[in-house]
């Protein structure tokens, strides 16, 4: 029996950090090794390319899930830490708490009528059922006070002002605070105070803010490349783990063997700084982490912003199939609807056929022609045909003939472009509903997109450099709604102001008066 419908509903996201816990439980392994591959060129078991964190070789199976490469999403590892550090993500939320609190018993820097008052307007907002208070004038009223007040209102402890050297460094009345301090400190919170404080207790803790335990990315996020030397290369977060690990593995060592505090704080700070370069190779104060040939290192943060970042490059903008770019130029002889594309393009862009009895004949013809058809006038090739058992067959001069013979119904035929196919055609920003429409192909000579000047206007296109995109329906449905909806025709009225954005104007008028003048025999 099917079930139809939803079968479940998400009800709420709560936003968390990750507890070292957490950390340690969604690991499929302990990092302790700073070394990838051994003499053979195998991962080395507990290392940085361990088999448990998924697989990039074609052959290897997932020690985790059993699985191969393109079937396996990677698995998280972790590394232990030898001493705590700070999380550079969060420096900002610990300065507010470490201000508000108290630095002995970790209560609310508030007095007692205000917290109270604090304390009723909570309950009467849970009660309620909507958010809590707003959390950022409890922390200002907590910091306010604590910079106005010398003592803490719950156990009269005298309260030191808390700075921030960047990046990552708290001190207390020049006094410099250890991330073991500031952890030990923002453990004392109470529950109660962590939700006028913004956080949820339940699945929050403030001094997860303060790592002790390391997620290690699985190995599909940061692969490997052989060289063509053969040698193999690391990626830039590889790279910055090894760093971390090295760091992490002598101040381990250190520590246990007693040795000077100083040479130990040292290799704390380094521990440090490698973790903060780990996140983000920007943090201002800190030089970058570099290459050995000088390049700083894109780590996490840098993978994700910016123009070349995760979400712009790779979420926003991406490069798909069947769809081609190049300069546009004017053609007054091309219809509104129309738009004129270079053999080149049409040849490269296809369109899927499926094959039934009725367009066999014709299907058979066009597969013979193969990916390059002769002659001076364009006739449409096919480029691969797919069988009926899913299998891609590239057509070639040479085996165009023996290919097409074997096409029979319910194969599909991939064809070049044809005059009369329904494309998108787009300008980049699209800004408005008219930044993409569908127009009718002219397959034509030479290396641009032909379009009428009177559609220049709802692209905002000019013709000194501009570039536009084409994209290929692939289906039946999709091209009847372009048809019906997307045509130019039907956007010829301008929704922003109910007047013709495609018409005549400019070279047109000018055109016209050029002919009309005086007397233009």
């Amino acid at each position: 029996m099917m079930v139809s419908g939803v079968t479940k509903r998400i009800s709420a996201i709560k936003f968390a950090q990750l507890s070292p816990d957490e950390i340690r439980k969604m690991s499929a392994t302990k990092i302790i090794t700073a070394d990838t591959y051994d003499d053979d060129g195998f991962p080395i078991d507990m290392g940085l390319m361990d088999p448990h964190l998924g697989v990039i070789e074609p052959g290897l199976r997932c020690k985790t899930c059993g699985k191969k490469v393109d079937e396996c999403p990677g698995h998280f590892g972790h590394i232990d830490l030898a001493m705590p550090v700070i999380h550079v993500g969060y420096v900002k939320e610990i300065k507010k708490l470490l201000q508000s609190t108290c630095r002995s018993c970790g209560r609310l820097l508030l007095t007692g009528e205000q917290a109270a008052e604090y304390l009723r307007q909570r309950d009467r907002m849970e009660e309620l059922g909507g958010d809590t208070l707003d959390t950022a004038t409890v922390t200002k009223e907590a910091a306010k006070d604590a910079a106005s007040r010398t003592t803490c209102p719950h156990c009269g402890t005298v309260q030191l002002k808390i700075t921030l050297d960047k990046p990552t460094t708290f001190r207390e009345e020049g006094h410099k605070l250890t991330p073991k301090e500031v952890r030990e400190r923002l453990e004392r919170i109470p529950e109660g105070d962590l939700i006028s404080l913004g956080m949820d207790p339940t699945v929050s803790r403030p001094e997860w803010m303060i790592l002790t335990s390391l997620p290690v990315p699985p190995v599909t996020v940061r692969p490997s490349i052989t060289l063509e030397s053969g040698d193999r290369s690391e990626d830039d977060v590889t790279h910055k783990l090894v760093d971390v690990l090295r760091i992490n593995q002598r101040l381990r060592e250190n520590r246990d063997a007693g040795a000077p505090q100083l040479i130990v704080e040292d290799l704390w700070e380094l521990l440090q700084y490698h973790v903060t370069t780990y996140f983000d190779n920007q943090t201002s104060g800190i030089p970058p982490a570099r290459h050995r040939s000088g390049r700083p290192l894109k780590t996490l943060v840098q993978r994700l912003k910016g123009k070349e970042g995760r979400f712009r490059s790779n979420l926003s903008g991406k490069r798909v199939n069947f769809s081609a770019r190049t300069v546009i130029s004017p053609d007054p002889m091309l219809s509104v609807n129309e738009v004129g594309v270079p053999i080149a393009a049409a040849r490269e862009l296809t369109v899927p056929i499926r094959v039934t009895e009725r367009n066999l004949a014709v299907a058979k013809e066009m597969a013979s022609r193969g990916p390059s058809p002769p002659g001076d006038e364009y006739k449409a090739g096919v480029n691969y045909v797919i069988r009926t058992d899913g299998r891609r067959i590239k057509i070639t001069d040479k085996n165009a003939a023996t290919v097409a013979e074997g096409v029979e119904a319910g194969y599909i035929v991939e064809r070049h472009l044809m005059d009369g196919d329904i494309v998108l055609f787009n300008r980049q920003p699209s800004l408005h509903r008219m930044s993409i429409m569908a127009h009718e192909v002219r397959v034509m000579p030479h290396k641009t997109f032909r379009f009428n000047l009177c559609v220049c206007p709802p692209y905002n296109a000019d013709f000194d450099g501009d570039e536009m995109n084409l994209h290929v329906l692939q289906s039946e449905e999709a091209r009847a709604e372009a048809k019906v909806l997307m045509r130019v025709q039907e956007h010829i009225l301008s929704p922003r102001f109910g007047g013709p954005v495609i018409g005549g104007i400019h070279d047109h008028i000018t055109g016209a008066f050029l002919l009309t003048h005086e007397d233009s025999k």
